[in-house]
């Protein structure tokens, strides 16, 4: 995992990290926190089936998921979900249901985010004509009953489809 090596307010080497969240200066004591960073999925219904992705890119290049990123500076949570189904699926949506929060580890390029995943709902009437090919590599229509959840790229996505299926 990538740390820091120089203390960003004054330069000195040596800065300490607590192992959690904060990286602290012994020189200026200058600290820095490193917060969770918050990110979106929605499970899209059409059909009474559930609409999946496979991921295009790392982290889980390969891997199943469910269409969503992260959250924007001065974006909602909301906001955040209509805007990557209309980047990555290039489809708008309608009501979301708040379904609940998770943990997540999210490697990439070497290093480890903290991440929160909020979870949505959502019915969509059309299935996406075209997505983001690089971000998706294909998009997949399955029965919640047959969705396979140990293929998922994140443990965080599995527990909330673990949810979703036990309560259909």
């Amino acid at each position: 995992m990538k740390t820091f090596n120089y203390c960003p307010s004054c330069g000195v080497g040596g800065i300490l990290f607590d192992g959690i969240k904060e990286f602290n200066c012994k020189e200026c004591s200058f600290t820095f926190y490193q917060n969770i960073a918050t990110a979106v999925a929605v499970i899209l219904e059409y059909d009474k089936k559930i609409l999946l992705t496979k991921r295009g890119e790392e982290p889980g290049k390969g891997k199943l998921d469910l269409p969503g990123g992260f959250v924007d500076p001065k974006e909602s949570a909301e906001d955040a979900v209509k805007r990557e189904i209309r980047e990555e699926l290039k489809i708008e949506i309608g009501a979301l249901q708040y379904l609940g929060s998770f943990p997540n580890i999210y490697e990439y390029k070497d290093v480890i985010y903290n991440v929160c995943d909020l979870f949505f709902y959502s019915r969509i009437k059309t299935l996406p004509a075209d997505f983001d090919r690089a971000e998706i590599e294909e998009l997949i229509l399955v029965n919640p009953s047959e969705i396979p959840i140990d293929k998922f790229a994140f443990e965080s996505t599995q527990k909330c489809l673990s949810l979703f299926c036990n309560r259909q």
